[in-house]
């Protein structure tokens, strides 16, 4: 077993899998798997790549979120060569990292990142046949109840919440149930959701309003 603090994090006996993004961003997954989740109530079949971060830069710890060549968040894939499998090409996913920590004295084979890529992988009807995706990607959606026009690219709070910098935003982040976006809670500036913090929320289940529209919690405490 090798040292984490090495200049190449492999996990023996396990395949690599190198993943490119746009912007030439490569990232290195050992011990990789794919799964594909149950239709939703829709209908859409979300599918992950999940592995250990071999080529990442951080430490490994529990408080280090310095996880170049990478971060959390939305990303373009540009190119994921799989052995065994057709590549993956041209994907909207989203990337989510999760530190495990590091035993003592420092001996992971990886500096205990792992990550996962999820992304829209098809649609289909209740006879499971093949429905063409539309919203996936999307940043406008108009409420057919209200006609009210959302932007789905825009952070939201709950009406008379005033806005915290270093508080939680709701966004959305290319979820639906029933054909309504679904927001999730983000903490501060991160670029991926703070998971259990709370449970997805329809855009309907409002009033919300933008957070770049809302007062500072600094304005209103004068």
């Amino acid at each position: 077993m090798q040292s984490w603090n090495t200049d190449r994090h492999h996990i023996a006996d396990s395949d690599h899998a190198t993943i490119t993004f746009t912007g030439d961003d490569e990232l290195v997954l050992a011990d990789w798997q794919t799964t594909e989740a149950a239709p939703d109530r829709d209908g859409r079949v979300y599918a992950t790549l999940r592995g250990w971060i071999a080529n990442t830069e951080g430490s490994g710890t529990h408080t280090d979120p310095y996880t170049r060549p990478v971060q959390a968040g939305r990303a373009q894939l540009v190119l994921a060569e799989l052995r065994g499998r057709e590549p993956l090409r041209d994907l909207p996913v989203h990337i989510d990292i999760h530190s495990a920590g590091k035993p003592h004295p420092n001996t992971w084979d990886h500096p205990g990142y792992l990550c996962t890529l999820t992304w829209l992988a098809r649609r289909v009807d209740a006879g499971g046949n093949p429905v063409l995706e539309t919203e996936i990607g999307s940043t406008r959606w108009t409420d057919p109840d209200s006609g009210r026009e959302w932007d789905l690219s825009a952070a939201y709070l709950p009406e008379g919440e005033p806005y915290n910098p270093l508080g939680f935003v709701w966004r959305h982040y290319d979820g639906w149930s029933g054909g309504v976006p679904q927001l999730l809670p983000f903490y501060g500036g991160n670029h991926g959701p703070a998971y259990g913090a709370g449970s997805a929320r329809p855009i309907t289940d409002g009033p919300w309003v933008e957070a770049a529209g809302a007062p500072a919690i600094t304005a209103r405490a004068r």
